[in-house]
């Protein structure tokens, strides 16, 4: 008898391996992540992705100030 240890493989097609890296300062990514856990995401990351997928799909410009 075999036991399947960890967690299964991740399907290809959402198999996220690509980074955008964003250089930000202290009090920058405190404000991120502020409002990641006040949006309920599960990271700050997730949160990041989906606003920017969503402002990319509805051809949207983002003003950070």
């Amino acid at each position: 008898m075999e036991i399947e240890m960890g967690r299964p493989p991740v399907p290809t097609h959402l198999k996220r391996d690509k980074r955008l890296v964003v250089m930000l300062t202290d009090r920058e990514n405190e404000i991120l992540a502020e409002a990641a856990k006040a949006a309920g995401a599960a990271s700050l990351s997730d949160w990041v992705r989906e606003l920017l997928l969503e402002a990319a799909a509805n051809g949207r410009q983002l003003s950070v100030r």
